[in-house]
């Protein structure tokens, strides 16, 4: 489920089920880490919708949380976002692949996934990088699950 009327409709009627909120962490950055900096954003983003694609109805896929340093005022800006969602979704789970970030139990649950130049990449290999990943968070999901 995905941030639109829809999907606010249907999980409202379904909300027992669903039970994470996962919200793409992505940096914005001009200049010389212009480049490297949308390709990780990319990632994050179509990691982010195949993991909701794979997870529909177990997890909600929030807008993306954008940000151009990670510093007090971003930081501070997640844990407002945690807090409300909290409420609503016992697991907020936070997905980027800006190695600037690390777990941190204030914040919650963060996967950073290093991401691939997809840029190049044939769609089969490209679906396979993602399909890989994709595998990845799910086991980290999954253990997040079975201890709560």
């Amino acid at each position: 489920m995905r941030w639109r009327i829809t999907d606010a409709k249907d999980y409202l009627q379904a909300k027992d089920y669903i039970d994470t909120a996962v919200i793409p962490l992505i940096n914005i950055k001009v200049g010389a880490r212009f480049k490297i900096t949308a390709e990780k954003g990319e990632f994050t983003q179509l990691l982010s919708d195949e993991l909701e694609r794979q997870l529909k109805g177990r997890v909600y896929l929030l807008p993306p949380y954008t940000y151009v340093d990670r510093n007090e005022k971003t930081v501070q800006g997640l844990k407002d976002l945690r807090e409300e969602l909290i409420s609503e979704f016992p697991h907020v789970v936070l997905l980027t692949s800006d190695e600037n970030w690390n777990s941190e139990d204030a914040l919650g649950k963060i996967i950073v996934t290093p991401s691939v130049p997809l840029e190049h990449l044939n769609d089969s290999l490209k679906r396979k990088i993602l399909d890989e990943r994709t595998a990845e968070i799910l086991n980290v999901l999954l253990q997040l699950w079975s201890t709560s």
